[in-house]
């Protein structure tokens, strides 16, 4: 019986690998001996090497991401030399971008990854690479649940994944999902099995024991029947762990905010992804954007709901300059959200926003994560000082520690001068914008006050 090793290369250790734990339930039936390990990239290559190496596996997996793909370019070479009769498959988001390694006993699994996984499986993984087009598609509802209670040794206290839907309606230009046009469904709203086996499954993840449950479905509340059965459900439930759900700000209404007023304290987080204030810019980006309704949700939901709240804007998009980004981040930082994420947008490969940005004369990282390094709108200067605008907001604003500072100076100050005050004290005392003590942080806080 052949011994199959799933490898993940995570980004943290709170982190784990929902696309390897679903492999291994596709094939579960077959005639396999199945083992998961996991890393992260703060292990050293010799002894993830040595690692996987004492295994003697016949086929070893690997998902590969933009956290980990320069990672796995300098492990798998150095794997084949001392297992050069293992099969190697690699799948994921940057998977494609892995191609040149290829020899043979190699697999590239490109898009989404069950079925042929499975077809490779059932072939003893002894396909030729384009027989691979001939697996059948697995859709999400017949995936089984990708997790046994068994794992809990593994996951308790991680990040932990689940997904009800496939595909996004979207089409935003930066974003992989925008060309999935699948509508796939786990399980559907107005059929009573189907809600019933959902709430196994909900139930079956809090047994694990994680410290958070994060749902990876694009814009979770599009459909919303479906939303309000698993925000009730947790609502209801009394579960140590907090649960995490990326919404679409300009689908919410009254009504999702009535129910999410009953959630207790640390138990829903929404990531809010606002990404621009400005309609046009949107527009450009391929998204729908109404600043005016984003920012009543945003009060809405602090003033009544004891959720915890996280907003995300995106610098770099087509025609945005620094004095719009600015503005952005005032008007949103204003609505007092728990978390302000001000990120450097990545042109993704295999994305819209790759033809655009060559188009536009960008400039960025040509290696993972792709980030943008200038724009038709941005200078690599003013790039920078964002990112700097950006790590300030996580050592000032995102931990939490001094929300009363906040809404104190915010109301005589924009939170860009804010920023620039912090930014220059940390010049005089000579600190980093990162790894500051708690204690330092708030004398640096007392002084700007």
């Amino acid at each position: 019986m052949k011994k199959i090793l799933m490898i993940a290369i995570n980004s943290s250790w709170s982190q784990s690998n929902l696309a390897l734990y679903y492999l291994r339930e596709v094939i579960a039936d077959l005639p396999y001996r199945v083992f998961m390990q996991e890393w992260t990239l703060k292990d050293q290559l010799l002894d993830v090497l040595y690692g996987i190496y004492v295994q003697n596996a016949d086929v070893i997996c690997f998902s590969a991401y933009i956290w980990n793909r320069l990672y796995l370019q300098e492990l798998i070479p150095e794997l084949v030399k001392l297992l050069p009769e293992a099969v190697i498959v690699i799948g994921g988001p940057e998977a494609g971008n892995l191609t040149y390694l290829q020899r043979d006993r190699f697999y590239f699994i490109q898009g989404a990854g069950e079925g042929k996984f499975r077809y490779l499986a059932e072939n003893n993984f002894c396909l030729k690479e384009e027989e691979l087009t001939q697996a059948k598609h697995i859709p999400l509802k017949d995936i089984p649940f990708p997790y046994r209670q068994s794992d809990a040794e593994f996951l308790k206290g991680k990040l932990l994944y689940y997904e009800t839907f496939r595909g996004c309606p979207f089409a935003c230009i930066y974003c992989l999902s925008a060309k999935d046009k699948r509508f796939e469904l786990r399980y559907h709203p107005e059929n009573q099995k189907d809600m019933q086996c959902l709430k196994k499954e909900l139930e079956a993840l809090i047994a694990l024991e994680p410290r958070t449950i994060k749902f990876v479905d694009r814009s979770f509340n599009i459909n919303k029947r479906l939303a309000h059965y698993i925000w009730q459900f947790f609502i209801e439930q009394n579960c140590p762990c907090d649960v995490h759900f990326e919404i679409y700000p300009d689908l919410i209404e009254e009504e999702d905010i009535a129910l999410l007023e009953k959630a207790p304290e640390n138990r829903i987080r929404l990531e809010i992804g606002i990404q621009t204030i400005s309609a046009e810019i949107a527009a450009k980006s391929g998204r729908k954007s109404n600043w005016e309704k984003a920012k009543w949700v945003l009060r809405e939901l602090k003033k009544r709901t004891k959720l915890r709240v996280h907003t995300d804007l995106l610098a770099g998009l087509p025609g945005e300059n620094y004095f719009s980004i600015i503005n952005g981040l005032n008007e949103v930082c204003a609505t007092l959200p728990d978390e302000v994420q001000l990120g450097i947008l990545k042109i993704l490969p295999d994305t819209s926003m790759q033809e655009i940005a060559i188009a536009l004369n960008y400039k960025w990282l040509h290696q993972p994560p792709y980030q943008c390094l200038s724009s038709n709108a941005l200078s690599f200067e003013e790039m920078h000082q964002l990112e700097s605008f950006a790590k300030l907001l996580n050592l000032y604003w995102n931990k939490g520690e001094h929300k009363k500072e906040w809404q104190e100076m915010l109301q005589n100050r924009s939170a860009a001068e804010i920023l620039t005050a912090l930014q220059q004290k940390h010049k005089e005392l000579g600190y980093e914008l990162h790894s500051l003590s708690k204690a330092k942080r708030d004398a640096v806080m007392a002084e700007i006050v």
